[in-house]
C-alpha cells in the first residue's frame, strides 16, 4: 500500500474533493438520480458501471449492497485508490478500467445493469454525448438503466451564461449550451479560473431527454434537480442540477 497516492481532503463543508491533476473536483453530493442508480444496484444485485468513478465513494456503495462494479477512470493513479479503499473495506466484486469515455472503453452488448454517468456530459461537445449514449444502449442489458447527472447553466457560478444559454434556446440551436470559453464566466473571488475546463456543454432535460430517444433508450425521468448543499456558488434557484434516467426496453 505504500505506492497507492494519498487521497486529497475534501474542501468545501466537505461536499468537493480535488482531482489528482488538479483540474477539478470529485462531488460528494448525492443527488436523487445517484440514489436511484445506487438503489438499483441493491435491487438488481447485478453488474453496475460507473464512468469518471473518482475516489470510488459510490462503487463502495454499490458493493456494499451485493452488486458488483465496474470503475471506469481516466486517472490511473486515482483508479489505484479506489482499488485500495475496496481492500480495505473488505469488499469484493470490483473490476477497474483505464479507458477514455467513449472512445476507448469497449464492453460486450448486454454487459451491464446499470450505468452512472455523473457529471461527465456537460464537458462533451453534442457529437460526443450522442456517440457515448450509443454506446451505452448497446452496453445494457434489456430492462438495465442508465442514470444521467450533469450541471445545468443554473447555478451562481454561472450567471453570466444563463442569458446567452436562454438566447440559444429561443433560436432553436440544437446544443443551445456549449459554451467554447467557460473561464471568462467565472468568478474569480472564489475560483482559480484555471481549475476549471476551457468548454463546458450546459443541458437541460428536454435535451437529455432527445439524446436518450436518439439512443433508442426510454425515459424513465428527465428534470430539474436542486442542489443544496456547499459551495453556494453551485446553487441558485433549484434547477442546479439534470438528471435522467433512460431504460434499455
Amino acid at each position: 500500500m505504500a505506492n497507492i497516492p494519498k487521497m486529497p481532503a475534501p474542501i468545501e463543508n466537505g461536499m468537493l474533493v480535488p482531482t489528482l491533476d488538479g483540474q477539478g473536483w470529485i462531488w460528494l453530493y448525492r443527488d436523487e438520480i445517484t440514489k436511484a442508480y445506487i438503489d438499483h444496484a441493491g435491487r438488481t444485485k447485478g453488474l453496475m458501471l460507473e464512468i469518471g468513478a473518482g475516489y470510488g465513494d459510490i462503487i463502495l456503495e454499490v458493493l456494499k449492497r451485493g452488486a458488483r462494479a465496474i470503475a471506469d477512470e481516466i486517472s490511473g493513479p486515482q483508479l489505484e485508490i479506489i482499488k485500495a479503499r475496496v481492500a480495505e473495506s473488505g469488499l469484493t466484486g470490483l473490476e477497474t478500467i483505464n479507458a477514455e469515455f467513449p472512445e476507448e472503453l469497449e464492453l460486450s452488448p448486454g454487459y451491464v445493469d446499470g450505468i452512472l454517468i455523473s457529471r461527465v456530459f456537460h464537458f462533451f461537445p453534442g457529437d460526443r454525448i450522442r456517440e457515448s449514449l450509443r454506446k451505452v444502449a448497446k452496453w445494457l442489458r434489456p430492462g438495465g438503466k442508465v442514470f444521467i447527472v450533469t450541471d445545468s447553466v443554473y447555478r451562481t457560478i454561472f450567471r453570466d451564461v444563463i442569458p446567452v444559454y436562454e438566447k440559444n434556446t429561443s433560436r432553436g440551436l440544437e446544443w443551445p449550451g456549449w459554451t467554447e470559453d467557460v473561464r471568462k464566466f467565472i468568478p474569480t473571488d472564489r475560483l482559480d479560473p484555471e481549475t476549471q475546463p476551457l468548454a463546458m456543454n450546459f443541458l437541460d432535460p428536454r435535451l437529455v431527454g432527445r439524446e436518450l430517444e436518439i439512443a433508442g433508450l426510454e425515459t424513465e425521468t428527465a428534470a430539474f434537480f436542486e442542489y443544496a448543499a456547499e459551495p453556494d456558488f453551485a446553487r441558485l434557484d433549484g434547477r442546479e442540477i439534470v438528471g435522467a434516467v433512460g431504460v434499455k426496453v
